[in-house]
């Protein structure tokens, strides 16, 4: 009985340490440890009156190796590949090929732009810890005064990210079939 309730006070403890854990620690610990990884991303985002849906086949490879085909919406079956150097651009906000990697969106969390603060929000793809960045400058983010990253709690890899210019939604993504380590060569790209 006593190994049983010690067992017990362990388990609850690991699982009480895990829950604290801070969502955006979590996804910095998984992505350490992915050399590459592809998805879908599904885009939604709007530059004053124009309206951009898209969605993407991405492939990423540490450390900066990224390609992108355009499978639905404008441009449709257009191809970008960046390795280094100025990245090419890819969305109607002017976002680049690699601004939309994993590396990139846990760089821009983790830099002092503006205030964290975490949460949970609805299911997307399972349940969700938040991480919302506010802007402390939202001019030097191309007006974003609100970022919302939504991370899966089963694999602590986002799900989907939202941006706002004040309370205006400007653009969605989110970020489907997501397979990591999949053994990509730098000759795929």
């Amino acid at each position: 009985m006593t190994r049983v309730l010690v067992a017990l006070v362990l388990f609850t403890a690991l699982c009480t340490g895990r829950a604290n854990a801070s969502a955006l620690s979590q996804f910095a610990a998984v992505w350490s440890n992915v050399n590459d990884y592809t998805c879908q991303i599904t885009t939604h985002e709007t530059i004053g009156v124009e309206v951009q849906d898209r969605t993407y086949d991405y492939a990423f490879k540490k450390p900066h190796s990224a390609k992108s085909e355009i499978t639905v919406g404008p441009g449709k079956g257009a191809k970008l590949r960046w390795s280094s150097g100025p990245a090419p651009v890819m969305s109607l906000r002017r976002d680049t090929l690699d601004s939309v990697s994993f590396a990139s969106i846990l760089a821009t969390y983790q830099s002092s732009i503006g205030t964290l603060t975490e949460g949970t929000a609805e299911t997307i793809q399972g349940p969700i810890d938040t991480v919302t960045l506010t802007v402390a400058n939202p001019s030097a983010n191309k007006d974003v005064s609100k970022d919302v990253l939504y991370i899966s709690r089963t694999t602590h890899l986002p799900v989907r990210r939202v941006r706002y210019e004040g309370g205006i939604l400007v653009k969605q993504e989110d970020f489907l079939n997501v397979k990591i380590n999949t053994g990509l060569k730098d000759t795929d790209f």
